[in-house]
């Protein structure tokens, strides 16, 4: 079993979440009440967690929007250790664990923190975002 699978079946078993099989990209999804989220492991290695946080519009101004979401995570750095990204027109916010360095029981633990700073992110990021 990859260490993917391990790191999805320890989740799904401490919290109940049911995921859906991996997309295309192999991004495994788990959609929550409020929030959805996603796990993918290109390498089997590195486990991402990845939660969408805000697409640009076409014809908007993504530079004016990535300041101000820079101005937040620079201000947010100092307390919450999810990371900020772009890519293909979405704004990420993402986490790395090595899997070679993490026990799989830590899994759940890992993922509830990204989610309380995916949270935080979600309800003290600007209403135009």
């Amino acid at each position: 079993m990859s260490k993917l699978a391990n790191a999805v079946t320890s989740l799904m078993d401490a919290t109940g979440w049911e995921s859906s099989p991996p997309d295309e990209a192999g991004r495994i999804r788990f959609a929550l009440a409020e929030m959805e989220f996603f796990l993918q492991a290109p390498d089997d290695r590195h486990l991402s967690l990845l939660y969408p946080l805000a697409t640009v519009d076409p014809g908007e101004d993504a530079n004016a929007r990535a300041r101000g979401l820079a101005r937040m995570a620079a201000a947010a750095a100092r307390s919450r250790s999810a990371l900020l990204s772009l890519h293909e027109g979405t704004f990420y916010l993402h986490t790395m664990v090595d899997l070679a360095q993490t026990d799989v029981e830590k899994i759940p633990l890992l993922c509830q923190n990204f989610l309380n700073d995916c949270d935080w992110w979600r309800q003290n990021r600007p209403p135009a975002y």
